[in-house]
């Protein structure tokens, strides 16, 4: 199957997320102190004109173990949303490389908050919050490079 990573030139919202992309995805307790790091590899590509596909396999999700995602997730301007049985999400672009999504997830039975920082076009960080019954369970970084470009 050909992917389409779409026009990197492209300003249009969550072009900078297209392409294949490698990361490690760290721990913390809602005390700060790290509990574990494990490898994440991501592939995101458009499937329509206002809709793009995650691919995400996380090798080890903390408190779950391997779990692959795959959403197709709708724009609407700056707006996206989308899901899955797994997952229900939404999104806003704040800036051309700032992105942060609420994620409601049945795998890790929590609310998700995400924050996608682009550091350079290549190099993508997520700070994540994660809250179950109402308190913090843990926050997690992700920090990713993209290997394969539009």
């Amino acid at each position: 199957m050909t992917k389409n990573y779409g026009d990197p030139a492209s300003t249009r919202s969550y072009q900078c997320f297209m392409g294949r992309w490698e990361g490690l995805c760290k721990t913390f307790d809602d005390k700060g102190n790290f509990l574990e790091a494990a490898a994440v590899h991501m592939d995101v590509y458009w499937v329509d004109e206002n809709t793009w596909h995650l691919h995400e396999d996380f090798e080890e999700l903390y408190g779950y173990g391997p779990a692959t995602y795959h959403t197709d997730i709708k724009v609407d301007g700056k707006f996206c949303s989308g899901g899955n049985d797994m997952v229900q999400l939404h999104g806003s672009e704040l800036t051309p490389f700032n992105y942060v999504f609420t994620i409601e997830s049945e795998v890790s039975n929590s609310t998700v908050y995400n924050n996608h920082y682009f550091i350079d076009p290549n190099n993508r960080r997520i700070i994540t919050h994660k809250i179950r019954d109402g308190k913090t369970h843990i926050f997690q970084i992700q920090d990713f490079v993209r290997v394969q470009q539009p």
